[in-house]
């Protein structure tokens, strides 16, 4: 990879969250992946992150809005919106 393609950890870690949930092009992501094989401080803040979003999606996939709470938020949408 030529030096005018590498990234250095200030744009790694910009690209960070998207590169771990998987929204960065496949260039980009390439660029990514490159920089942490051969930066080991990227690649320890990146394998924090992915654990961190790992449980945190854990967690939250089990928490469920409340009925009536629900039923207000909508009730609130569909006033916004003029009763549509």
């Amino acid at each position: 990879m030529s030096d005018e393609t590498r990234i250095n950890c200030t744009e790694a870690a910009e690209l960070l969250a998207d590169y771990l949930k998987t929204e960065l092009t496949p260039d980009n992501a390439e660029r990514v992946q490159r920089h942490l094989a051969r930066c080991r401080h990227c690649f320890q803040t990146a394998e924090l992150e992915r654990r961190f979003l790992e449980r945190l999606e854990q967690r939250t996939t089990t928490l469920r809005c409340p009925d009536a709470a629900r039923a207000r938020i909508l009730a609130a949408l569909a006033a916004a919106r003029g009763g549509a």
